[in-house]
């Protein structure tokens, strides 16, 4: 299970990204199951609102909370 954290996820979704050819190419060949937490859910959707990403944050979120994008894990 790999750890993905709130640069991954934001340069997987958003092209003008200097890091969005090697993270979406990374992401679309993984075969490993990934991690997040609810934490880094929050602050990827909110970078990605504050960077005029709306639409992507919508979709993302949409992502995230159907359970077929990653295992997300609450912390108490």
């Amino acid at each position: 299970m790999i750890l993905v954290d709130t640069s991954a996820w934001f340069a997987c979704v958003v092209p003008s990204d200097k890091n969005y050819l090697i993270a979406s190419k990374w992401f679309n060949d993984n075969n490993q199951a990934l991690l997040t937490t609810d934490y880094i859910v929050d602050e990827t959707l909110t970078l990605l609102r504050a960077r005029g990403e709306t639409m992507r944050a919508s979709g993302l979120g949409e992502a995230f909370f159907s359970d077929a994008l990653c295992t997300l894990y609450y912390l108490t």
